[in-house]
């Protein structure tokens, strides 16, 4: 990963200082007298969807993220505009809105944050004794809940700001905690795979339901609060009779539909339809009252970590653990809406030679040209062909041939090339073992490929394999001299070799 690091610094560097930069007439060249004043400009790309939320009036969704939390507006998903963003300084690794949607709770690593909605101001901070990955307001607003891991739960005084009532317990970090309806109890999972309730007013516990035999990652109570639903790893929903402190059903896929591990559940507003979210992209809906399955729906690649109904019942949002948010028609399960600019790791970055566009790629097979000047983007082509599966394709290289008029994608395996205006395939250079580096000839007429295996050299234009030169070990770097005449190579085994014409 170093020498991928190091070989997408060299090509970004490389890039700015080509002649080329100096058609940008209003920028000026970084010298190390002004370096010092470097601001950013613009930012590309809205990070990851780790957290979704609909308001309490269904008109807003909160995704929250590594960037901080976007407040989008439900009727308009998929805009292209920047939404508002709450600008949390920090990975947001947990929210939750007031009943009365006014307030945004969220924690990063610092503590807690607390966010004005309508002003998409920081109203106030707290801090907390450990990273809380899960909160929950009770419904009538003063009581937050936080999940503090190996310290159990915590119930805060919301007017205060003050701890009311601990509640021991070997806590699942990543595992929700959720109020009843009538906020009386609380609800968690331990890392025993049990789910917990508790009383909020002394923080007994009232029920300790076990019959999981994997991690619980979400919870659900109904909206009368009679049924607790649960979702686990070990691809089960499990619903339960709060008041006995019993199971009375576990649903899971069949082999007609199977399901995956499930990451968390939904309840609708009525009450009789529950949504369970799963690994590799899975949405099912379920009918309450006669358990059965009634919907499955394909919401694409990743783990469903979230599901949220709007307030009418109508709509479904899910989060996928693949960095995207979908919003769904519940009635015909299809898809009526999707965000845009979240990626997956931003994985490589280059200039092209005369730095009019700006190459991005990420672990989602994407590939984004952008124009510099304006900050627009121009493209947004896929990578790979859509067969390919995503684990082959992690995208970790961008190179432009000097002319400007190739780019050049590499997972590691294999060189893919594009038209750098179109973002068309050109063909596909293939390399034995694994690829450390990749070089472009000054007149952009061929490639060199620095692998596990050694040296090869290709025609740009045909994707021909011209020659290939064995080494003993890895070598890490590869480049042309600048007159065209020679190719060296740096290597593992503690050489340097230089290739030319007898």
């Amino acid at each position: 990963m170093k020498r991928v690091l190091a070989l997408v610094l060299t090509i970004l560097l490389a890039g700015a200082v080509l002649p080329g930069y100096a058609q940008e007439g209003a920028r000026q060249a970084l010298t190390p007298e002004n370096a010092a004043q470097l601001v950013e400009l613009i930012r590309l790309g809205r990070g990851s969807t780790d957290h979704v939320a609909f308001s309490p009036d269904g008109q807003t969704l909160a995704v929250a993220g590594t960037v901080g939390v976007w407040l989008y507006s439900a009727t308009d998903l998929g805009t292209l505009t920047e939404p508002p963003l709450l600008d949390t300084q920090g990975i947001a690794k947990a929210m939750a809105f007031s009943p009365d949607g006014a307030l945004l709770a969220v924690t990063t690593d610092d503590g807690l944050q607390m966010w004005d909605v309508a002003a998409l101001s920081l109203s106030g901070t707290a801090p907390l004794k450990r990273t809380c990955e899960a909160l929950a307001f009770s419904p009538d607003g003063s009581t937050l809940a936080f999940n503090l891991g190996y310290d159990g739960v915590m119930l805060w005084d919301v007017a205060t700001g003050a701890e009311k009532v601990s509640l021991a317990g070997n806590m699942q970090s990543n595992g929700v905690v959720v109020f009843s309806p009538d906020g009386a109890r609380v609800a968690g999972s331990t890392t025993d795979y049990k789910v917990h309730l508790w009383s909020t007013a002394d923080g007994s516990e009232t029920a300790a339901l076990a019959g999981h035999t994997g991690y619980v990652y979400d919870l659900a109570f109904s909206p009368d609060g009679a049924t607790l639903a649960s979702a686990s790893y070990d691809k089960s929903v499990r619903l339960w009779d709060t008041a006995a402190g019993v199971e009375v059903a576990a649903l899971a896929g069949t082999e007609a539909a199977p399901l995956d591990q499930a990451y968390s559940v939904a309840f609708s507003p009525d009450g009789s339809t529950l949504a369970s979210g799963h690994a590799k992209g899975q949405v099912a809906l379920w009918d309450v009252g006669t358990r059965a399955l009634t919907t499955a729906i394909a919401a694409g690649a990743g783990d469903i970590v979230g599901l949220a109904f709007s307030p009418d019942g109508a709509q479904l949002v899910s989060a996928s653990s693949l960095h995207s948010v979908a919003l769904w028609d519940v009635a015909s399960g299809a898809q009526t809406a999707a965000t845009a600019g979240h990626t997956h790791y931003i994985s490589a970055v280059t200039f092209s030679p005369d730095s009019a566009q700006l190459a991005i790629t990420d672990w989602d097979l994407n590939i984004w040209l952008w124009d510099t000047a304006a900050g627009q983007q121009l493209n947004f082509s896929p990578a790979v062909p859509e067969a390919t599966t995503t684990g082959l394709r992690n995208e970790t290289m961008l190179a432009y041939t000097p002319d400007g008029r190739v780019l050049a994608s590499t997972n590691g395996f294999e060189v893919l090339l594009f038209e750098a205006v179109t973002g068309a395939p050109i063909g596909t250079l293939d390399c034995n073992g694994t690829l450390a580096s990749l070089a472009f000839s000054p007149d952009s007429s061929l490639a060199a490929a620095a692998t596990s295996q050694g040296l090869y050299v290709f025609n740009v234009s045909s994707q021909e394999q011209l020659a290939f030169f064995a080494s003993n070990d890895w070598l890490n770097e590869v480049a042309f001299s600048p007159d065209q005449t020679l190719i060296a190579t740096a290597g593992k085994d503690h050489t340097a070799r230089v290739y030319g014409l007898p």
